[in-house]
């Protein structure tokens, strides 16, 4: 049975990145305004008030119901222009980018923003049209009339904003800029907590520890770590999480492992804090906004777009964070403030990471010298990060699988040396225990 702190907590990472999340509130706040407005529009203190000041005030019914109604007028057509604009960019960023990214474009905070101010302004002043009597002088909203004015006028400076803001949103430089700045924030976050690779707490061996596994089917994006902990230091017992994030998890699944037997009691209470959804968010984990830049990378080297530019800068932004990751553990805790975590995850290992990331960009970039240099250049500006054996056995190893891509798609000799110029770069960086990448065959006619 699912606990009521289960059910708010996927509420809420629904409610939080709906695109009518912004437009409810300040449509709710507005409704509020527009109800303190009414209530003290015709106090005597406020009748006095309005008495001495004359600029802007609306006397006349007939008039104040004539603007209102132009205000709604005009501002409805401009929400309405507003949804087209988003619609269009949905639809753009689906068909040139990645379907991926078009969650992170729906819950745009400035978009849903502008969007509720529109709204709200139509709800205020629609409300304010139906305290209006007719023929009535003295019972004229002046103080609302001229706040909508105001609101009018400040819609369309947001309209301008909006235009701008949409035709900024639609650039791919500026969508790779803002899953970088996502992912990146998350890397930071993760390195300044127990994740460090230097910092990381102790962890037992879990291989014999009791496995729980998955009875729903969908793909494991959250954890509600409040629940849980509140769970594990009831029980005094320590858990691994053996899903990844992002991945698809089928019925049956082994899903997390517990120190020692629980009751189905708490196992029950333990799985209902998964959350299972289709939307990915780089404002999540790191991994979200890291493969969509990979996948926008691999449609910009498909025919239809052939933009190797983009791929080689999401090659270059994708080193920069990668290069983050290498000093995290692969092993993610949530930390308690005064005992030892209780709660593990098990992250992708570096080797899955660059074959995620990396490996389709190689693949679909075979024919292209440029961006297999691009990867060359990464994984040498890896190589020169402090990293671990294993780390650079696997940056290695993915290294190799770009030489050798270049020796089976390259023929041209020019390209062959360019190959050549940066696996002699690459050597440079080894060190004395790392095997040296071998270059390519270089004749004076084509193997």
């Amino acid at each position: 049975m699912a606990v009521p702190s289960n059910i708010l907590f996927r509420a809420y990472q629904r409610i939080i990145h709906s695109l009518a999340f912004y437009p409810t509130l300040i449509a709710i706040g507005f409704f509020l305004l527009c109800l303190l407005t009414m209530a003290v529009e015709y106090q005597p203190w406020m009748m006095s008030l309005k008495g001495n000041f004359d600029l802007g005030l609306v006397r006349n019914a007939d008039n104040a119901r004539l603007i209102l109604g132009t205000l709604v007028a005009g501002i409805l057509s401009l929400m309405v222009f507003s949804f087209s604009m988003v619609m269009v960019v949905l639809n753009n960023a689906a068909a040139s980018l990645s379907p991926r990214v078009i969650p992170g474009l729906v819950s745009s905070k400035g978009h849903q923003k502008t969007l509720g101010i529109y709204l709200g302004s139509i709800l205020y002043a629609l409300l304010l049209i139906t305290t209006i009597e007719q023929g009535n002088s003295d019972r004229v909203p002046s103080l609302g009339v001229l706040i909508t004015l105001v609101l009018g006028i400040t819609c369309l400076g947001l309209f301008v904003h909006f235009i701008r803001s949409i035709s900024q949103s639609i650039q791919v430089e500026h969508i790779l800029s803002n899953l970088y700045s996502a992912s990146l924030e998350k890397l930071d976050a993760c390195g300044d907590g127990p994740a460090s690779r230097d910092a990381a707490p102790p962890w037992p061996n879990d291989r014999e520890w009791v496995t729980v596994h998955a009875q729903r089917n969908g793909y494991f994006k959250e954890l509600n770590v409040k629940e849980v902990n509140t769970l594990l230091r009831r029980h005094q017992v320590r858990m691994t999480v053996l899903a990844h994030r992002g991945f698809f998890v089928s019925e049956g699944h082994p899903l997390f492992r517990l120190e020692r037997p629980q009751d189905d009691a708490v196992c029950q209470q333990l799985l209902d804090c998964f959350d299972f959804f289709i939307e990915e968010y780089a404002s999540s984990h790191y991994f979200f906004g890291c493969r969509q830049m990979s996948e926008i990378a691999v449609k910009a080297l498909s025919p239809g777009i052939n933009d190797p530019g983009t791929a080689i800068k999401t090659v270059d932004l994708l080193s920069v964070l990668l290069s983050r990751r290498l000093a995290l553990s692969e092993r993610d805790f949530a930390s308690l403030p005064d005992e030892p975590p209780r709660l593990c995850y098990q992250e992708l290992s570096l080797d899955q990471l660059l074959l995620q990331l990396l490996g389709p960009i190689r693949a679909y970039g075979a024919a292209d010298v440029s961006v297999l240099v691009s990867l060359l250049q990464a994984f040498k500006n890896l190589l020169h990060r402090p990293a671990s054996l294993q780390q650079r056995a696997n940056l290695l190893r993915h290294a190799r699988s770009v030489r050798d891509t270049a020796e089976r798609h390259l023929s041209e000799r020019l390209e062959r040396e360019e190959i050549n110029d940066f696996i002699a770069r690459i050597n440079r960086t080894l060190q004395s225990t790392d095997q040296p990448l071998m270059p390519l065959q270089v004749t004076s006619e084509a193997p």
